[in-house]
């Protein structure tokens, strides 16, 4: 039997991630709203597979499967995202996670993304490919970050103090899509804090 965690902030999405598993014989869900319950559920009833979503908000699904992994190291993390899942394949390579999931993808490839990590191997699309070409190739620059316009913007109204609502006023978003594209900003800088982002962007002049 596998036991598998789903951890997101929203329960109506949990309601229905966790009906996905519903007469599925080898397999048995749980789930989870509060990231901050983690350690000690980890503690205490540790899961096979731990199914986060990478935004949740006052933290992320990246830092959540890093908490479950120092308290469990065995444990599979797979992360879910409504993003571009292209745009995490690094924790892929950097052996932070076991996979990667679209919101949009099937039920019998969750199943078998779920089973297949199970087994140590890893459910991979063709566009990764072209990400480890990319790696071998030389760099033009040494920086490696690839913020997208948005990202940018984003960074410049934190580098200025603004909140996440104020930046979504700003930029005509929701305050999730803020969240979700800090989430990304934050990875790509290696920091976890709007402190740290703001100092990063401005030592590597990443805004004018």
């Amino acid at each position: 039997m596998i036991n598998i965690l789903i951890i997101d902030d929203h329960p109506i999405v949990l309601e229905g991630s966790k009906n996905l598993f519903n007469n599925i014989d080898d397999m048995r869900a749980n789930t989870e709203n509060d990231p901050t319950n983690i350690p000690e559920i980890v503690r205490t009833t540790p899961y096979d597979v731990y199914l986060i979503d990478i935004n949740i908000p006052g933290t992320s699904g990246i830092d959540v499967g890093a908490t479950i992994r120092s308290l469990q190291p065995n444990a599979k993390i797979i992360l879910y995202t409504g993003d571009q899942i292209e745009d995490y394949y690094s924790l892929i390579v950097e052996k932070k996670i076991h996979g990667l999931l679209s919101k949009t993808v099937t039920k019998e490839h969750i199943l078998r993304t779920i089973r297949v990590t199970m087994y140590g191997e890893i459910v991979l699309p063709t566009s990764f490919v072209d990400y480890v070409q990319q790696l071998g190739q030389p760099q033009i620059s040494k920086q490696p970050l690839l913020l997208n316009t948005r990202e940018k913007k984003i960074l410049q109204f934190v580098v200025q103090g603004y909140t996440n609502s104020a930046i979504a006023l700003e930029i005509e978003v929701t305050p999730r899509t803020v969240e979700r594209n800090l989430s990304r900003i934050y990875h790509l800088l290696n920091v976890t804090t709007r402190t740290e982002a703001a100092l990063m962007a401005k030592e590597l002049k990443l805004i004018d």
